[in-house]
């Protein structure tokens, strides 16, 4: 965001990349612009990026749009703890791998985040010219696996975490089929109200 932005009280507090290599593997890395943040953050970051993309794609008329909603649908009905592997829960997990240990690749989505007060956030994406609709749906699971690493090491606090996380992915899924789609704004009104919802904030 820019000066006017900074001026309207925004600051960014993450920056995020996406790698994808030539082996079909995939990667997520986040950086704090910010000394501290609380793991809701970046269940809120998954959320913001996901609407994101799913209005990229064309949601409801392109498939691969209508897919991530699926995926989501599934995983949050699962239910997320330390335990998932996303790729694996949507049967993906023979074409793609989520693999910590990727740190170059030919393929990169990339991102900020950003926050205004305790309430709200928004995000700013940069799509590669050569990444595919596959990657693109690829990309919000991959952030969803790397959110799953960020909760389970906070122990004292996951179990609350990880209810918030498959609330705010649940209720995301809902407000999609629900017909709730409002064009651009749907990528802040979308995560923001799944989330909202998930902790009990009034809408």
């Amino acid at each position: 965001m820019g000066f006017f932005e900074t001026l309207n009280g925004w600051k960014k507090i993450l920056s995020f990349e996406i790698i994808f290599d030539e082996n079909d593997k995939v990667n997520v890395k986040v950086h704090k612009n910010v000394p501290i943040i609380k793991e809701p953050d970046y269940i809120r970051l998954w959320a913001c990026y996901e609407a994101k993309m799913i209005y990229n794609l064309g949601f409801p008329s392109n498939l691969s749009s209508m897919m991530t909603v699926g995926f989501i649908t599934k995983i949050a009905e699962n239910g997320i703890s330390a335990n998932t592997e996303c790729f694996k829960e949507v049967n993906v997990d023979d074409v793609i791998q989520f693999d910590p240990n990727v740190i170059k690749g030919n393929t990169k989505f990339t991102g900020e985040f950003y926050a205004r007060g305790p309430l709200d956030r928004s995000i700013k994406t940069w799509l590669p010219l050569k990444g595919t609709e596959q990657q693109i749906v690829y990309s919000g699971l991959a952030l969803m696996q790397y959110t799953i690493s960020i909760i389970r090491d906070d122990k004292e606090l996951q179990v609350m975490e990880f209810d918030i996380f498959t609330k705010t992915a649940k209720n995301m899924a809902e407000l999609y089929k629900s017909g709730m789609r409002m064009g651009i704004t749907s990528t802040v009104k979308i995560p923001t109200l799944a989330y909202w919802r998930a902790v009990g904030i009034g809408e």
